[in-house]
């Protein structure tokens, strides 16, 4: 069985020349049998502190990424003792929206005294297919619109770092992923029945977006055990969301009870589950919820919370929490004070009104045109 290479961009592990009319870099590429190939890559240009671009590869069906490992990511290095967090980012490349993030999300914590390390799976070009129609009017930001992968990569890195954070991997998809076949028979069908991923593009869309935290998930798993040490708290958040001000305090969300098995959402706009957008989760918490794709193949979990009460994300996550024992909780809006932002080409930021929460109370904002 070989592992097929997504991109041309990848962590090279080792480098050479071949011998022919032109020199050309070359990767040792692990199989799934033990075995190694060299195939040829292109040479990715990035400074000493940039770590190198993730790959994904598919072996029997799941994915695996393999991303510099932590002693090359110079900057993932810090006191043991120190409280940390990881941040995920997963979502579509053009509607990236990094500046507020970084402002917001990566120097509040580093603030207070966390490490900051970031994960993010971006991919390329989506299907096309958006739940929101008012999706089709937006353009990437020209800071990133232009860039080839290794140069993309090598701007976020510069970016989080001058934010006092660290870019631990970047998985870029040229295009959606392919997701595994789904089981037949049992109440498979009646997960996410809203928009069925068996038939639906919008409901494949969702598994693809959980399949890549789980892909970066187990990539950190690596990383603790390289570093020594877990993370304090994981946050997974959209590349789309617009931060109107600091996340609030980590430091105060650890001090609560059982916070190590709590998940912390913005408390609107759930649709009678939690909200899936942004959310801050205690390391056994996260333990749980990063494995979200995984467990929504496997027909003999959750299975007592269905009967309508799986329909959409929202609700399949909050099932996953409360099958895991977890304590979910809903925070007011200032407190995870984000929601969905679209650029458009005149250069302004709208909001999807679909995701707007009422209870932010915040006036004269700029909704997106509707588009038929």
């Amino acid at each position: 069985q070989t592992a097929s290479k997504i991109n041309n961009d990848v962590f090279v592990h080792q480098s050479a020349t071949t011998q022919g009319e032109e020199s050309e870099a070359v990767e040792k590429f692990a199989l799934a049998d033990g075995r190694t190939e060299s195939r040829a890559v292109e040479p990715n240009h990035v400074g000493p502190e940039t770590p190198k671009l993730g790959r994904v590869v598919n072996e029997s069906g799941t994915m695996r990424a393999i991303c510099p490992s932590t002693e090359e990511v110079q900057c993932s290095h810090a006191d043991k003792q120190q409280r940390s967090i990881a941040v995920f980012i997963v979502g579509l490349r053009e509607r990236l929206l990094f500046n507020k993030t970084l402002e917001h999300v990566i120097r509040r914590s580093i603030q207070e005294g966390f490490v900051v390390h970031v994960y993010m799976a971006l991919v390329d070009k989506g299907n096309g297919v958006h739940w929101s129609s008012e999706r089709k009017l937006g353009v990437e930001d020209p800071m990133f619109a232009s860039l080839s992968h290794s140069a993309f990569q090598q701007r976020l890195s510069q970016r989080v770092r001058q934010a006092g954070g660290c870019l631990m991997c970047v998985l870029n998809y040229p295009g959606p992923q392919q997701v595994a076949p789904l089981p037949t028979g049992g109440d498979m069908d009646m997960r996410l029945s809203q928009y069925p991923p068996r038939h639906n593009e919008v409901g494949r869309n969702l598994l693809r977006m959980l399949m890549s935290r789980e892909t970066l998930w187990n990539v950190t798993l690596e990383n603790e055990k390289q570093l020594g040490r877990n993370y304090t708290l994981a946050m997974w958040t959209r590349p789309d969301s617009y931060w109107f001000g600091n996340i609030t305090s980590p430091g105060d969300l650890l001090s609560k009870e059982n916070s190590s098995t709590t998940v912390w959402t913005q408390g609107c706009n759930t649709w009678g589950g939690l909200n899936d957008k942004s959310a801050i989760l205690g390391r056994q918490a996260a333990g749980f919820m990063f494995k979200a794709y995984s467990r929504f193949y496997n027909t003999k979990t959750i299975t007592r919370y269905i009967r309508g009460k799986m329909a959409n994300a929202e609700r399949y996550l909050l099932a996953v929490a409360r099958e895991a024992g977890l304590q979910v909780r809903g925070l007011n809006f200032w407190s995870l004070p984000n929601s969905d932002g679209m650029l458009l080409a005149s250069g302004k930021v709208c909001f999807i009104e679909t995701y707007w929460c009422q209870a932010s109370g915040i006036k004269g904002q700029r909704m997106c045109p509707k588009r038929r």
